[in-house]
């Protein structure tokens, strides 16, 4: 199980990065839920999942960090987030914390981050 989460949270990564929203979907149980950001509304179902991934803007690029802490079927994983906003690019460092079922389906997934933590990016 710990290898197929980190599989999981790679491909999400490369997806995200590549706009891949069907990619992206594709990793996720049908009865999955998210919470991105944390605090935020919960999006159950993967009719649900895949309006909110196809209906908000992407990172432009999202990547692994460190290393995955894995437990079981659970684990987090330190990632930093390219985003635009105002027509300006920012980083910002996020936790993605998700669970897996028994197929190696993503059924939870969390993302903790605070957009006020936003750095300029020029690059």
């Amino acid at each position: 199980m710990a290898n197929r989460l980190a599989e999981i949270f790679t491909r999400y990564a490369a997806c995200v990065s590549a706009n891949d929203v069907e990619g992206i979907v594709g990793l996720y149980a049908p009865d999955a839920a998210i919470e991105i950001p944390v605090g935020g509304p919960v999006h159950r179902g993967i009719d649900a999942i895949r309006a909110f991934y196809r209906d908000n803007e992407l990172a432009e690029r999202l990547e692994i960090v460190g290393r995955a802490c894995i437990a079981g079927a659970e684990g987090a994983v330190p990632m930093r987030a390219r985003i635009k906003r105002e027509g300006r690019r920012f980083e910002i460092d996020v936790i993605d914390v998700a669970a897996i079922d028994e197929q190696g389906r993503l059924t939870r997934l969390r993302a903790f981050f605070d957009l006020a933590g936003a750095r300029p990016f020029e690059g």
